[in-house]
């Protein structure tokens, strides 16, 4: 496949909401964009290791239904923890606080988009330079994360009290799904 496609996909990946980009707009409404301008590093970083780690075990993985399905579960129970420290955190709870880096990074390092990449996009696309698509992939994630901290960040102030609470949901909404894909695999 060509690296327009590549990119293309990769793009539409990143601007779909999800768990790390939730995170990140809810960050960027109780804080702001300036605040939170090393979260989108976090984000780039934990693509990079997750996404290596699933291209050098893509094989294995799908030799072993049982070990994707356990990664599966402890991705859902991320999520589901995440969302219940948003909750507690919210309604406008800590004004002015940002998101810790390592909740960032955890939260992509364990993001289905990473395994999607590295299992399959990489695998189909780009397998001949899977270092370059990595790379590639963590560095457009950098400025889709920063996106996403701007809209958070541009949103009005009576939808900004709430977003902790807002992201909270739509967290264990992501764990929810993830634990029903899980159920039907």
């Amino acid at each position: 496949m060509s690296v327009i496609a590549f990119t293309s996909a990769s793009v539409l990946i990143l601007l779909t909401p999800g768990p790390t980009n939730t995170l990140l707009a809810a960050a960027g409404a109780t804080a702001g964009l300036r605040r939170n301008l090393a979260l989108p590093l976090a984000e780039s970083l934990g693509y990079a290791l997750a996404i290596a780690a699933y291209v050098v075990l893509s094989g294995a993985l799908a030799d072993h239904p049982t070990a994707l399905a356990l990664l599966k579960l402890v991705n859902i129970g991320w999520l589901a923890v995440t969302a219940a420290r948003l909750w507690r955190r919210a309604p406008g709870a800590a004004p002015g606080t940002r998101a810790p880096y390592g909740v960032v990074l955890l939260a992509t390092m364990l993001n289905p988009k990473a395994m999607l990449v590295g299992v399959i996009l990489i695998p189909a696309m780009m397998a001949s330079a899977p270092i370059t698509a990595t790379l590639a992939f963590s560095g457009l994630s950098f400025l889709a994360g920063l996106a996403w901290v701007a809209v958070g960040a541009s949103l009005p102030p009576t939808m900004k009290r709430h977003a902790n609470r807002a992201a909270a949901a739509i967290v264990a909404a992501f764990a929810v799904l993830g634990a029903i894909s899980l159920g039907q695999a």
